[in-house]
């Protein structure tokens, strides 16, 4: 059992959300935290402190973490442009984190990172994860870095089943067989509560993962035989999602960031053989790929 109240950054996110309502049904005290006040309504209703803050106003944020035994960050925004993109933001939030953490004399810091997090990565927010994990290194907050794999809502919702509704096939990226690894956000959230619940492990990064490793070829299909598809897929060139995004980031940020992400899953994403470890270790059991695909809605 999680000792002390849980400050979950990014409450209204997803992932957030999801770690925010397990806490609340194990009977943790948690302070939710998000710019939007509205949106964190539900969470107060289900008992939740609620603090409606940008993490850019340090101030505000320092306030937030006083009296907070513990915080997990999912917060980032990703599909963020211009003055709001995560290059402009992610990073800053994270060090004002960092500042009110360790002037609240906070006892660990929980980082939702990604497997795979490297300074030079052409994916801008996957380098910014990298930096911020730098961040909180340097801060002298104690933490742990949640790394999970390709989360299945992202890609195989969102991506592949949305399009496989809309125009009856897959969008594959390159040639389709490179082969990734999969993590539903539920389970990602199971992780980091179970984490929170350790307070012996510190100072650590902590890869998570499914037990699926799958080309996106043979995702394309699962997912287009769930839906009844034709098949009729739009194929994009791997040379031209590496190619585009330098030239159409001026214009259409989040349009670049797409493409990237593309190239990412056409050339770079990877198997994870090593997924039982922390599944063993802390007592989850991720679902697979299948699993995930079969309970797709229709509609």
């Amino acid at each position: 059992m999680t000792e002390g109240r849980v400050l979950v950054a990014g409450a209204t996110g997803e992932l957030g959300g999801a770690i925010a309502r397990l806490l609340l049904d194990e009977g943790v005290p948690i302070r939710a935290l998000a710019r939007g006040r509205e949106k964190l309504q539900p969470l107060a209703d289900r008992g939740a402190e609620i603090a409606a803050v940008d993490l850019l106003d340090h101030r505000a944020v320092a306030d937030a973490c006083r009296g907070i035994a513990q915080i997990v960050s999912t917060a980032n925004n990703n599909m963020g442009s211009g003055k709001a993109g995560p290059g402009r933001i992610d990073l800053t939030a994270h060090q004002n984190l960092c500042a009110a953490a360790r002037n609240a004399r906070v006892q660990r810091l929980v980082y939702v990172s990604f497997r795979g997090v490297e300074a030079g990565d052409p994916v801008d927010i996957f380098r910014i994860k990298w930096y911020i994990e730098d961040a909180i290194k340097r801060s002298g907050v104690p933490y742990v870095f949640a790394r999970p794999t390709m989360f299945m809502e992202s890609w195989i919702r969102d991506v592949l089943a949305d399009r496989v509704r809309r125009k009856g096939g897959a969008v594959i990226f390159g040639d389709g067989t490179a082969v990734g690894n999969y993590i539903a956000v539920d389970d990602v959230a199971r992780f980091v509560v179970r984490i929170l619940a350790h307070d012996e492990i510190v100072n650590e990064a902590v890869e998570v993962g499914g037990p699926t490793d799958i080309s996106w070829n043979d995702l394309a299909t699962m997912v287009e035989k769930r839906f009844g598809a034709s098949g009729r897929r739009q194929r994009i060139p791997a040379w031209m999602m590496g190619l585009l995004p330098p030239l159409v980031r001026p214009f259409d940020e989040v349009a670049a960031r797409r493409m990237s992400l593309g190239h990412y899953a056409a050339t770079r994403a990877r198997p994870f053989p090593g997924w039982r470890a922390a599944a063993e270790r802390f007592g989850v059991a991720p679902r697979t790929v299948e699993d995930y695909v079969s309970a797709l809605g229709l509609t």
